[in-house]
């Protein structure tokens, strides 16, 4: 059974960076965020050996009708891969889920010191990202925040077909502007694609 908690405000964690206060527009689209009843934010995270933290590498937010633009220029067979690559983790997954939603842990710190699928710690990734799903103003506490590995994102890199990681590499160049620190990275999956 799927437990959801809408609990409210948004932890300054997906504030934006540059602004340290909520996103309030779409990186595609421009569009409100206030204007959507859901939307989600991304962030992208590097970390940094010499200091010993985690450092935002790119973030965003994307309104409900963007994502779904997105999915829509996902191969079928990329569709069909991503799928069974969750499936395949789906019980480290949920048994991560039980756990935080049994315990009542709706602190957002306890929902990303590890990767949801893979179980790895955060501090023992080169990368990772964060993604969380806002409605009305308010952090979804259901599936996500959800953490992928940088283990993860290559899983998943190895089973997208080429057309779909062009799609990525393109949305990723708009939301990054095409900056070179981020060019290794892949677009990692945001929460409505998978």
């Amino acid at each position: 059974m799927t437990r959801k908690k809408i609990s409210f405000p948004v932890p300054s964690f997906f504030y934006s960076f540059d602004t340290n206060a909520p996103f309030v527009q779409c990186t595609m689209c421009n569009g409100e965020l206030q204007q959507f009843s859901k939307y989600f934010i991304e962030k992208v995270f590097k970390q940094n050996r010499v200091l010993n933290k985690s450092e935002i590498v790119y973030e965003y937010a994307i309104c409900e009708s963007c994502v779904s633009s997105m999915t829509s220029e996902i191969s079928n067979e990329s569709k069909v891969a991503i799928t069974q690559l969750y499936e395949d983790y789906s019980e480290n997954f949920l048994r991560k889920l039980d756990y935080l939603h049994r315990t009542e842990k709706y602190t957002i710190d306890s929902w990303i010191e590890r990767c949801s699928l893979t179980g790895k710690e955060v501090r023992l990734c080169n990368e990772y990202a964060v993604n969380a799903i806002i409605e009305d103003g308010r952090i979804v506490y259901e599936h996500t925040p959800i953490v992928i590995s940088d283990d993860f994102v290559l899983k998943i890199q190895e089973v997208l077909s080429k057309e779909t990681k062009d799609t990525f590499n393109n949305y990723r160049d708009k939301i990054t502007d095409g900056s070179p620190s981020v060019e290794d990275l892949i677009f990692s999956p945001t929460p409505g694609i998978y």
